[in-house]
């Protein structure tokens, strides 16, 4: 059973600048009349500043016209926000913070979002906040891509955004270019029941991540959807330079989080 996103929370690295990771909170929380909650970690950027809580969050009110609770845990970034989400059932979380580099052992973002039971809403370093249009959904010949239906669906709901259904497929594989267009027709039919508006596009390319990159920004204002756990074109190393290089934001919908819903709801 899928399940509906209930309630916001969103953490800032404090060494980024906060206002388009702020700004993506507040529109989403609104959009979706769900309550909103900062997890200030170890980490975090401090929003408080030097005002005391009841301050804080009558002043927030009156400049955001939205409540918001506040929540101070010690830990690291990633790890804290994650165990946070999972002891308030929070199934949406909006990162604005540098992405994880891939070490030699091993890391990168596709390893750091494995802890997360929810979708994230990240925004990078760079990354700057427009309030989305469109909603870019790439999907590859593997079947993990196909499970992110239901969570782009909802938020295309939400904002009231088109669906673009991206079919990227390897230029030397029939087959691949096969099951692509498969699941890029079941992912336009499944957007069309659901009375989103929907285009669908299939292009073959070496470098399944640069062309995503490059169709994000003839799009903007969008968000690119992405799976955190693929052996597709749309592969680890895919998935870790989107969530780097993105100017737009990326919908991360974890692997794990797909693997209980039971399937595409299709």
């Amino acid at each position: 059973m899928d399940k509906k996103t209930t309630r916001i929370l969103f953490s800032i690295d404090k060494n980024v600048q906060f206002e388009h990771a702020l700004n993506a909170a507040l529109y989403i929380s609104k959009k979706s009349n769900l309550s909103l909650t900062y997890v200030q970690t170890s980490d975090s950027y401090n929003l408080l500043g030097g005002t005391d809580m009841d301050s804080f969050k009558a002043d927030f009110k009156r400049t955001h016209f939205k409540d918001i609770e506040y929540l101070k845990t010690e830990g690291p970034f990633w790890r804290t926000i994650a165990k946070v989400a999972d002891a308030h059932d929070c199934n949406m979380v909006v990162v604005g913070a540098h992405s994880v580099k891939t070490g030699f052992l091993g890391g990168g973002m596709s390893t750091t979002v494995k802890s997360f039971n929810g979708t994230l809403l990240f925004l990078n370093a760079t990354t700057k906040w427009e309030n989305p249009n469109t909603i870019l959904m790439p999907l590859d010949g593997q079947s993990e891509t196909r499970q992110k239906f239901y969570r782009v669906s909802e938020w295309a709901q939400i904002t009231h955004s088109a669906v673009h259904v991206y079919g990227v497929s390897s230029p030397s594989d029939k087959e691949d270019t096969r099951y692509v267009h498969a699941y890029a027709l079941q992912g336009k039919n499944y957007m069309e029941e659901r009375k989103i508006k929907t285009t669908m596009e299939e292009v073959p390319a070496k470098d399944a991540a640069q062309s995503i990159l490059e169709r994000s920004q003839q799009l903007r204002p969008c968000w690119v959807s992405a799976v955190s756990n693929s052996e597709g074109v749309f592969k680890t190393s895919a998935f870790q330079k989107v969530c780097e290089k993105s100017e737009v934001p990326v919908l991360i919908i974890p692997y794990k989080e797909i693997s209980g819903m039971g399937g595409v709801g299709y």
